[in-house]
């Protein structure tokens, strides 16, 4: 004798469908822990470069190479350790997350290329390096703003191009300066957006990941 199959109704089947969709938009949100997480360190690196250029101590630049290796250090637990070894909750992934996280690893292969580039070719004794990190900053920030609809990461990006523009502009003159520039940047591109979705979407699962919403 066949049994028949239970009939979900057209009241329940519009609650399921609201279900997945809940479900979708809650996998693109992120609190902006990541963003924060990497504000704070490239903030802090400037401020703490330029006291230190002005406090006349010698090889200021030694904070970057700290900054490079935490850097690398939250990637690689980002990228391999945490799947591994970090229960994390099963979560539904979307096309725009994986593609996402996808131009992350390429942001930050090409953010590696760069400051190599930058220290061969002495680029980083005029200045002129943090023009280029500024245009880095402000393509994955217009990247993350858009594909997310957080209008906030896209006018963070406005601001690193025209901060890029301004270093270019004067060159040389700006002096230890520049790394105030980068660092008022790198606060409206990365700090404020990522405190704001921090309030607003409370906690992250992810140190590094800076997806957002619409606010």
């Amino acid at each position: 004798m066949n049994k028949e199959k239970p009939s979900i109704s057209g009241e329940e089947s519009l609650r399921l469908i609201e279900q997945m969709i809940g479900r979708a938009r809650a996998a693109e949100k992120d609190s902006g822990r990541g963003w924060i997480v990497w504000g704070w360190l490239l903030f802090l690196t400037s401020i703490i470069h330029y006291g230190m250029i002005k406090a006349g101590i010698q090889k200021g630049n030694m904070v970057w190479q700290i900054f490079g290796v935490t850097a690398a250090l939250l990637f690689i637990y980002e990228q391999f350790l945490r799947k591994y070894f970090v229960k994390a909750v099963v979560k539904v992934k979307t096309y725009t997350n994986e593609l996402v996280s996808k131009l992350g690893v390429a942001f930050f292969i090409s953010l590696t290329i760069l400051v190599y580039g930058n220290i061969r070719l002495g680029i980083n004794n005029t200045g002129l390096n943090f023009g280029y990190l500024l245009i880095l900053y402000g393509f994955w920030m217009f990247i993350h703003g858009s594909a997310f609809r957080y209008r906030l990461l896209i006018v963070g990006a406005v601001i690193n191009w025209a901060g890029a523009l301004v270093i270019f502009y004067f060159k040389e003159k700006l002096g230890a300066e520049v790394l105030l520039l980068h660092a008022f940047c790198v606060a409206m591109g990365y700090l404020v957006p990522g405190h704001i979705a921090l309030i607003k979407y409370g906690k992250a699962d992810s140190l590094t990941s800076g997806d957002q919403v619409t606010l």
